[in-house]
């Protein structure tokens, strides 16, 4: 092979995403806007500056063949030689990744997660570690303290760069500190191996795992945190990882209103063409509004708030660390720390509270287990197309299905996916 053709790029973006309810419905969770575009783009474009050029992305039904993302992508002008594979039906990463079998133009590809906006430098990394050693796969890998949680590397006691197995969440003397990331140099070589691999959930691991005995696999670190979309609240994390590179930028197409007070002192505001800003609002940054999008008159927007395309802040509510996905939209109300799903609608007087009485952690129901937040911070997240009625009021960390409805004058103190919540 020509050393200097970049592998191919393979961005796994299909499953059910069931952990990352309710905001996994409408399109992939790596393929969500924030700051005015889908997460994968900025993956895309990032591969792009570092010269990978040939991607396979592959999706399930809801963003296949001019649905979801793949009707969203031809709004950006990307120079990637993009394929679309189907994943029909989500029985792993490892049966995802044999759909690209086919449109795989090299001999070595590179496999990562499509929330990854760095990934033109970990690519970078990975192949030139390929092209030095020689091998025939290569692995990433992050110091951790806890490998009880994570695939831990076990390493060659005669090649400290040689990977010679994984073990998966170590209960006690773990091989090594190093976990395994999910972002990959593989090669065709091991697609067979894959292939011969019984399919389920977590064929690929153990396909990774079974391969490093066998073969030549070597590994680069990572210093640095990769990104996490694994439940919906992550894409706190996310957006303030965004903004760490923005600047404040407003529009001259935006309509400001002259008793507008724009506050950037404690982070970049930017306001995109055809954004309104009403009477006497306040927005502290960082904060993001975009075009066509609405705050209107004595509004209250602070934090790391993300008010996406179409979205609508009413007249007299406040918006603390708070993203509102395209043409969701609240008035005369308090959100904090909640994610408005697409197409939200909330009457007036939605109250969200984000803590308990006790400030304890907070705690969440998901697929049948109770699941502890990663602060004693977090609001409501409503998935795409729910509807409030007037005066709800949220407990903290309740999470709300797409397309529910919600009576006026509940207090939302459960859970639920798609019935009803009947007033208390």
């Amino acid at each position: 092979m020509n050393e200097t053709q970049k592998p191919t790029v393979v961005i796994l973006a299909a499953g059910k995403n069931s952990r990352f309810f309710p905001l996994n419905t409408e399109t992939h969770k790596g393929c969500l806007p924030l700051l005015g575009e889908p997460i994968i783009i900025r993956t895309l474009r990032n591969l792009e500056a570092h010269g990978f050029m040939d991607i396979v992305i592959v999706v399930s039904e809801k963003d296949f063949q001019g649905k979801g993302f793949s009707a969203e992508i031809t709004k950006y002008n990307l120079n990637s030689n993009i394929s679309w594979t189907l994943q029909p039906d989500a029985q792993g990463a490892g049966q995802a990744l044999l759909t690209a079998t086919a449109h795989l133009q090299t001999e070595h590809f590179i496999m990562l997660s499509p929330y990854y906006t760095n990934a033109g430098e970990l690519a970078e990394e990975l192949w030139h570690s390929q092209q030095t050693e020689q091998s025939e796969c290569v692995f990433m890998g992050t110091q951790v303290e806890n490998p009880s949680l994570y695939g831990m590397f076990e390493f060659d006691p005669e090649h400290a760069n040689r990977v010679i197995g994984i073990v998966e969440k170590p209960q006690e003397h773990a091989p090594s500190n190093y976990k395994i990331n999910s972002i990959y140099l593989l090669s065709k070589s091991f697609m067979a191996h894959l292939e011969t691999t019984p399919q389920e959930e977590y064929s690929l691991e153990a396909a990774l795992t079974s391969f490093a005995k066998d073969h030549v696999v070597t590994w680069v670190e990572n210093t640095e945190e990769l990104p996490s979309l694994k439940y919906s609240w992550h894409l706190f994390e996310m957006l303030s990882h965004l903004f760490e590179n923005q600047k404040t930028s407003i529009s001259p197409e935006a309509n400001i209103s002259t008793t507008a007070v724009l506050d950037d002192s404690a982070g970049p505001i930017i306001i995109k063409a055809g954004a309104r800003i009403g009477d006497f609002a306040k927005i502290v940054g960082p904060c993001y509004i975009g075009s066509e999008a609405m705050v209107g008159d004595y509004c209250f927007v602070r934090g790391e708030c993300s008010i996406e395309a179409g979205a609508t802040v009413g007249a007299n509510t406040e918006v603390v660390r708070a993203i509102l996905l395209p043409k969701a939209s609240i008035h005369f109300g308090y959100l904090a720390d909640s994610i408005l799903g697409q197409g939200v609608k909330v009457g007036a007087g939605l109250i969200t509270a984000n803590k308990r009485l006790d400030r304890a952690p907070i705690r969440t129901q998901l697929k049948g287990s109770m699941v502890t937040l990663p602060s004693n911070r977090q609001g409501v997240i409503i998935g795409a197309y729910a509807n409030l009625g007037i005066s709800v009021r949220a407990m903290p960390g309740i999470l709300l299905g797409a397309r529910t409805f919600v009576h006026p004058a509940t207090t939302i103190s459960k859970n639920t996916e798609h019935e009803p919540i009947e007033t208390e």
